[in-house]
């Protein structure tokens, strides 16, 4: 696959008013790739988790808050989610 053809990702947005649980922040992801790694550790863990985007699609590149994805999930899970991705820093 050349440069030209890098795959395209597409990261689902659910707003977190509309749930019934409260969530919690556990980390803000700065472009598509790294926001499915976390989701995907934390889905393979068996933890559900809801994302919020900032990110200006008409720009080609992610740049902090321009580009920003948090990454939630429930408030009575984020202390395993935050154990989780604490051991896949280290590790």
């Amino acid at each position: 696959m050349g440069a030209g053809n890098l795959p395209q990702f597409e990261v689902a947005c659910v707003p977190l008013s509309s749930q019934q649980q409260s969530w919690e922040k556990v980390h803000t992801a700065f472009n598509e790739a790294e926001c499915h790694l976390i989701t995907g550790i934390l889905a393979g863990e068996g933890v559900e988790w809801r994302v919020k985007s900032s990110r200006v699609s008409q720009l080609p590149f992610a740049h902090h808050a321009l580009g920003a994805i948090e990454i939630y999930v429930p408030k009575l899970d984020a202390p395993l989610a935050q154990r989780i991705l604490m051991i896949y820093r280290n590790s």
